[in-house]
């Protein structure tokens, strides 16, 4: 009865996502309602991408994990593929580390539709969570109901940023026992050497001008 009453909520969310792809804002210490659903990925350029086999006592599977450069930003994907040999479900994955976005503005998403690297999902996440640590998490909870069972594959979780950069980070998945798969993170950009030195010469040439008219 659970599973029908999960399979006909997502399906309406589904078919909603489609008409109106409307943002799910994710503040710092404050979780969301839900996980928009929309009809298949951003798009952009793909940057860079990771796949990690994960295997313990409790599960095994394939975490997946990508970088792609829109128009607006820098999009972080996450997916996690639960082997039907696993033990038990997943009911959360985490993302880090999101700090250097400070306050800014985070916006997530989850699609079904596979495309790239990426498989087709059956199991939506129920909301997210976001520390001032870094770590953002998609929770796939009450287990009963919303977990990621053995045999089955997540949604794709997408994290929308206004990120220019980026660097590895750590993809978690988690239940009872914890895991940690490749990922990425966005970063503050930091100037080159050569840069630097650029600034310098300038801050010189400032201080030889400023000498000059003094004498003058």
């Amino acid at each position: 009865m659970h599973a029908n009453m999960k399979h006909f909520l997502v399906g309406f969310a589904f078919t909603s996502g489609l008409g109106q792809a409307y943002a799910t804002p994710l503040l710092v210490n404050l979780p969301t309602a839900n996980v928009d659903i929309v009809a298949s990925g951003f798009g952009g350029t793909l940057l860079d991408s990771a796949t990690t086999l994960i295997s313990n006592a409790s599960y095994n599977g394939t975490a997946r994990a990508a970088v792609y450069s829109t128009a607006t930003g820098l999009d972080f994907y996450y997916q996690f593929t639960n082997n039907a040999s696993s033990q038990n479900g997943i009911n959360r994955m985490t993302a880090f580390d999101f700090s250097s976005l400070g306050n800014g503005v985070v916006n997530v998403y989850q699609t079904a539709t596979g495309f790239d690297m990426f498989s087709n999902g059956t199991e939506n996440s129920q909301y997210a969570d976001r520390t001032m640590a870094g770590v953002i998490g998609f929770n796939f909870s009450p287990v009963s109901i919303a977990d990621i069972p053995p045999g089955t594959t997540s949604f794709i979780q997408i994290i929308r940023t206004s990120a220019t950069n980026y660097q590895p980070g750590n993809f978690g998945i988690l239940d009872g026992i914890g895991s940690n798969a490749a990922g990425f993170s966005p970063t503050t950009t930091v100037p080159e050497a050569s840069t630097y030195g650029m600034m310098l010469l300038g801050l010189g040439l400032l201080g030889l001008i400023s000498g000059k008219r003094m004498k003058d």
